[in-house]
């Protein structure tokens, strides 16, 4: 494989503007939570929405596990959400950080004031490279907060404005 090739592909990604996104999980009574912009529809028919986890991302023993997940599209005021769920802190404290519900009962958190919660029940996965793709049938949604998303572009977090 061309060794000039990933870095390329990264280059070329920061072109694209992607929703911020924070997945949660809840698993044996730990609730996890990991900031993504690899979240994508697959489908209306059924609706159904797929995300990308590294599997050395702490969410994936979650995953592996089958559990269903949350996908919480962030609102333009939730950048320090996004940043304690992209690693700037650790486990169940990222959730000290935001208004969460949930969390009990194996129902993974769901963000209160996010743009939109989408609940997903795991329907199949692939794996591939370092990452596992899971594909999720919509089970709810919820569009709590008609704020404009928080986005991601060139590495840095940006503001979406209307035209």
């Amino acid at each position: 494989m061309d060794d000039a090739l990933a870095p390329a592909l990264k280059s070329a990604l920061r072109n694209l503007v992607r929703s911020v996104v924070v997945v949660t999980a809840q698993h044996d009574g730990r609730p996890f939570a990991m900031a993504a912009t690899a979240v994508s529809e697959v489908s209306m028919d059924p609706p159904s929405m797929l995300v990308c986890i590294n599997r050395d991302a702490a969410i994936f023993q979650a995953i592996d596990a089958g559990s269903d997940l949350v996908l919480n599209v962030l609102s333009a005021d939730h950048e320090a959400v996004s940043r304690a769920c992209g690693g700037g802190v650790r486990g169940g404290e990222r959730f000290a950080i935001g208004a969460w519900d949930g969390g009990q009962d194996d129902r993974p958190p769901a963000l209160r004031d996010a743009c939109a919660v989408i609940r997903l029940k795991q329907a199949h996965v692939v794996d591939h490279g370092s990452h596992r793709i899971v594909i999720g049938d919509v089970q709810t949604v919820d569009l709590p907060s008609p704020m404009p998303p928080l986005a991601y572009f060139d590495g840095r977090y940006v503001q979406v404005a209307a035209a």
